[in-house]
């Protein structure tokens, strides 16, 4: 699930849509920080929903695939 509002470089939005954005965003449904035990749990409470996440613990982006078999336990390190 991508964020509520497509917003377009060059668009003028409003602040509604901003707003939208920036709540989803804030609600951990964007980049999640946490230590990669928490982001791990966090996973296994909904496998299949992707994320991104900073894992503070270790100073690594990952991104969450929502496959398991994959990486990590699902978990592919980015930098």
């Amino acid at each position: 699930m991508g964020l509520p509002n497509n917003i377009q470089n060059g668009d003028v939005p409003d602040a509604d849509k901003l707003m939208a954005n920036f709540n989803y965003l804030d609600s951990k449904s964007g980049v999640r920080v946490d230590t990669f035990d928490n982001l791990v749990a966090s996973a296994a409470s909904a496998p299949a929903r992707t994320f991104l996440c900073y894992a503070s613990d270790l100073a690594q982006l990952f991104f969450y695939t929502g496959d398991t078999s994959v990486g990590n336990g699902g978990f592919k390190l980015i930098a």
